[in-house]
């Protein structure tokens, strides 16, 4: 079930509490679906636990099959935030570096630290962005 500007992932229910629902996917790899699955090393599932805010008068209950519906915006936001930011920052303080300083070691140095730096104020920032990356429930009628 796919919509232009929309993801859906299947998932089970496995705990409610009184404000957020916890929904239990099953990543998979893009080739998570092909025959030689068995054979090659590159196949890989992993389990993941979405937390869901209860929004409406939202009555689920644990075990119960559900799609979590988001937005293909979503899904580029944390790629920019996790991937394309930290390496044009990696990339820049190494250049930076390197014109000012002519220490390789140094500068590379440097620049990990300050990625160590970006995804502390990311981990830190955590529930502002939580409430950006927020996905919908569907009950499945599978």
């Amino acid at each position: 079930m796919m919509m232009k500007d929309t993801i859906f992932h299947e998932g089970k229910i496995i705990k409610c509490t009184g404000d957020t629902i916890f929904v239990e996917i099953i990543q998979k790899a893009a080739c998570g679906d092909c025959h030689a699955k068995s054979s090659c090393q590159m196949s890989e599932q992993k389990e993941k636990i979405i937390e869901v805010p209860i929004t409406k008068n939202q009555n689920y209950r644990e075990g119960e099959k559900v799609l979590l519906k988001g937005s293909t915006s979503m899904g580029l936001k944390a790629v920019w935030y996790a991937f394309v930011i930290p390496l044009l920052l990696v990339l820049l303080l190494i250049f930076l570096f390197l014109s000012f300083l002519k220490n390789e070691g140094l500068a590379a140095l440097v620049a990990i630290f300050a990625l160590l730096g970006y995804y502390l104020v990311l981990y830190f920032n955590r529930d502002k962005f939580a409430k950006k990356f927020v996905f919908e429930l569907i009950k499945n009628d599978k």
